[in-house]
């Protein structure tokens, strides 16, 4: 009886147990990992040890420590070693392979590298202090940054600080290591913690190579004009900029018997472009930018050279190179293939537009019609652009139309004679309730020229007002329906494009101002809004 009374209660609570469930998992855990032990101690002086240990509550892992980890002063990548770069553990360790350099206080800021195992939760921006001095350097510096140009800011600036002693020159940020180093990481924001007293070098940098050295070629830069004094200059801004760089020619290479192509590193203006060469006045050629690959490209009619000569001239440098023909390599002989640029839809006061690829050397308007839906013909004018790729066919588009472009053989010739076939396309347009309309009023703040900018979702440029020297509205008819922005270039010298600064000279890039809210265009809408520079929002300005 006993027995059958135990197994019985033996049932009921296994039922019990059963009736509770499972857990339902409860609240997510937020919390990052704690800091409970570190050997030697933060904030140590004469500091003497070749490794240092942290120690957490829980079990943390490390996300991109190589990207997160600044050590300022900085030291090379090989002389330290962070321990373990993978798997998960309640300890880090930093063992310092070399030396460290005496009386100097170093600051090691872990980011958001340091992460609990389970849930990902950073320990942010963890910095552990140390001296090898007697005492620890207690100064700061702080700021923000922006793009000069754009409205969004790169992530991951560094900023430099190279302390000046008796000995300044300009040139030391491409060949010297910064004495201090910060980061911006994924924030627009940036903080130097337990600096000297003295007097500084302060500059940002989009460092691309992540060598501490300025590259014109491939980073931006942002300087202000003088140095700073610490502790009485703690509050620096930047606007990040890339330089123009002057021309550089790379190797020349052979494509084609009709096709050479000569690699640059900088900016390529066609206009400032002369080449020379012994090609006799028997074969056409031209040269275009193929702008992805950083390549001009130079084209010649059909040849039987085995090499040719050329004087590459830009501005007062001059480059001589020899090209061998290599026609084992020679590849098919591109045909002219003329294609539109052009949606089916063609908007108000868009262009009709098509590519070329091969160069164009001219366009016969007599041989091309544009006639309306009511078969009218349509006037228009026929350009090709600088680079001689593309075909702009100018005519009065008008709502709810329908337009067809016919094109006969011979109208487009490229540079080596050959001519289109027949070509037909339709467009149509649209009604006027299918756009919105913006009406900006501008009120400035300065007696300088402005360009006026009109700005789609894919950041391209869609309108443009040049010479906005007087407070006025300015109408934008005939907006597609969409998400807008409005940036003001205050063009100081009058050559209606923005100018970029350059360190050494010292020039600042042209000031750039955004107006402050998004705007969403809205089919037969219209919007009014007030673009005043005496109460801008988003101003992209550095502190000087």
């Amino acid at each position: 009886m006993k027995k059958l009374i135990s197994a019985v209660l033996l049932i009921v609570v296994i039922n019990g147990c059963a009736k509770r469930g499972s857990p339902t998992g409860g609240p997510v855990d937020s919390i990052p990992p704690v800091l409970i032990n570190a050997s030697p101690k933060i904030n140590s002086t004469n500091f003497d040890s070749k490794e240092i240990r942290l120690t957490f509550d829980e079990f943390v892992k490390l996300d991109k420590v190589d990207e997160q980890l600044i050590i300022s002063p900085p030291l090379n990548k090989s002389s330290y070693e962070v321990k373990p770069l993978n798997g998960v553990t309640k300890k880090v360790f930093l063992e310092f392979i070399d030396s460290l350099e005496t009386e100097t206080t170093y600051s090691i800021n872990f980011g958001n590298s340091i992460k609990d195992n389970n849930e990902g939760n950073p320990l942010t921006f963890f910095s552990y202090v140390f001296s090898t001095g007697e005492t620890i350097d207690s100064l700061y510096v702080r700021g923000n940054i922006s793009d000069a140009f754009d409205k969004e800011t790169d992530d991951y600036i560094s900023i430099h600080l190279y302390r000046i002693d008796s000995i300044f020159y300009d040139s030391i940020i491409y060949n010297n290591r910064p004495t201090y180093i910060s980061n911006s990481l994924d924030s627009t924001s940036y903080q130097f913690k337990n600096i000297k007293e003295g007097k500084y070098l302060i500059l940002a940098l989009k460092d691309i190579d992540n060598n501490y050295f300025f590259d014109p070629f491939y980073d931006k830069i942002g300087f202000i004009d003088s140095l700073i004094t610490l502790p009485r200059d703690s509050i620096i801004n930047f606007k990040l900029f890339k330089e123009e760089t002057s021309l550089i020619w790379d190797k020349p290479h052979f494509i084609n018997s009709e096709k050479i192509g000569f690699g640059y590193y900088g900016k390529l203006d066609l206009k400032n472009i002369e080449i020379e060469s012994s090609i006799p006045d028997s074969v056409n050629y031209t040269y275009t930018k193929e702008n992805e690959k950083d390549t001009l490209i130079f084209w010649l009619s059909k040849n039987s050279f085995d090499s040719l000569n050329f004087n590459l001239i830009e501005k007062d440098t001059t480059k001589l190179v020899t090209v061998k023909f290599d026609r084992a390599k020679d590849t098919l002989i591109d045909s002219l293939s003329i294609s539109p640029k052009t949606a089916n839809i063609i908007h108000l006061k868009e262009t009709f537009k098509l590519s070329s690829n091969i160069p164009l050397k001219n366009i016969e308007d007599s041989l091309i019609t544009i006639r309306d839906i009511d078969s009218l013909i349509v006037p228009f004018t026929t350009s090709i652009n600088d680079n001689l790729d593309q075909i702009d066919i100018e005519f009065e588009v008008s709502p709810s139309d329908n337009y067809r472009v016919f094109i006969l053989p011979e109208a487009i010739k490229d540079v080596r004679g050959v001519s289109n076939d027949t070509l037909q396309y339709n467009v149509v347009s649209q009604s006027l309730e299918d756009y919105g309309n913006v009406y900006l009023d501008v009120i400035r703040n300065s007696s300088s020229k402005f360009i006026l900018q009109m700005i789609d979702s894919n950041g391209d440029v869609i309108r443009v007002f040049k010479n906005v020297n007087q407070d006025a509205t300015y109408n934008f008819n005939y907006v597609r329906p969409g998400k807008y922005i409005f940036r003001l270039i205050e063009d100081s010298n009058n050559n209606d494009k923005w100018d970029t600064g350059n360190y050494l000279k010292k020039i600042k890039p042209e000031r750039v101002y955004y107006f402050s809210n998004e705007l969403e265009v809205r089919a037969n809408w219209d919007l009014n809004e007030t673009f005043n520079l005496n109460q801008i929002m988003s101003v992209k300005d550095s502190i000087n």
